[in-house]
């Protein structure tokens, strides 16, 4: 059997490897060889190790993490597949697996492919509420929902958040979730486009400081508004407004469905001016120009339009 794991979702990638992994232990034991493919620089050890066989029990395991990371093992793994023994199980694991590779395009044909990808918000919210029910709490829809905005998409730091609260002998609310859960920067960037878009610049620039009492360099936060303001372009220009045109565009479900709501406020015009005084504002960066005092103008010349 050979199997392959990839995709942008890291956690449900994981979850899988690790699922993986145990239960071929718990039906053949514990004859697993692993590598790592960003520490080769040749295939010759993971060939050696498909080839042979385990003397101790009846089947092998042979788990590669980062394989595509390994440009001979990439180049070879046509090779590694077909040589494999017939009583060895080969676990392929890459995030960054290219769909434009021949490597690719053999391992769809020849293996067990599976990929995960960042699932879309409502089932997010789903897995958020069910993931609580399965630690022995109880969250509602519109609590998981004040969470995931709160912590962003990714699943991983959403499980440790939920594992936190699992821990509290209180029902867990909003107010139990702000008191424990951190927000990340992420998160707090959509909180403060949203509050510019709308006319707030004074919530705006509370979410700024905020985030700079948090020790985020202006530079950093800058790079974060110039992403979000790409994803928003994508969303006003986009020619069909749905989570599905825009996730085929490279976005995640959640970031598509952010920029949506936002981009329903913004015209083509009010975006470029955005874009225009921004841009202005990351060559004022590369000097030694106060770029705190260039956003706060920016913030209310926002708001104004």
């Amino acid at each position: 059997m050979v199997v392959v794991l990839t995709g942008k979702n890291y956690y449900l990638l994981q979850k899988n490897l690790q699922d993986t992994v145990q239960a071929f232990m718990h039906e053949f034991g514990k004859s697993i060889e692993r590598f790592d493919g960003s520490e080769l620089t040749s295939a010759d050890t993971v060939l050696d190790a498909v080839r042979s066989i385990s003397f101790l029990e009846p089947r092998k395991l042979v788990v590669v993490r980062d394989f595509a990371q390994s440009k001979d093992l990439l180049e070879k793994v046509e090779a590694i597949v077909r040589q494999t023994a017939d009583s060895t199980d080969l676990l392929l694991v890459d995030q960054k697996l290219d769909k434009r590779t021949s490597a690719y395009t053999y391992l769809k044909k020849n293996s067990e492919l599976r990929t995960y990808d960042d699932i879309a918000p409502y089932d997010l919210l789903r897995w958020v509420v069910d993931e609580a029910n399965s630690k022995g709490f109880k969250l509602t829809s519109e609590t998981a929902k004040f969470l995931v905005d709160r912590v962003g998409p990714n699943q991983q730091l959403l499980s440790s958040e939920l594992e936190k609260l699992s821990l509290q002998t209180t029902e867990v609310t909003k107010s139990l979730i702000e008191e424990l859960v951190e927000p990340t920067p992420q998160s707090k960037v959509f909180d403060m486009l949203e509050a510019l878009f709308s006319g707030n610049s004074q919530r705006a620039q509370e979410l700024y400081f905020d985030q700079r009492a948090q020790a985020q360099e202006p530079q950093k936060l800058l790079a974060m508004i110039t992403w979000q303001l790409q994803q928003l372009t994508l969303a006003v220009f986009a020619p069909s407004k749905t989570v599905d045109t825009l996730v085929r565009a490279g976005m995640s479900p959640y970031s598509a469905q952010k920029a949506l709501q936002m981009a329903k406020h913004i015209t083509p015009k009010d975006l470029r001016f955005y874009i225009t005084e921004l841009a202005a504002i990351d060559a004022m960066s590369k000097t030694n120009a106060d770029i705190e005092s260039a956003l706060s103008v920016y913030f209310s010349e926002v708001t104004a339009k």
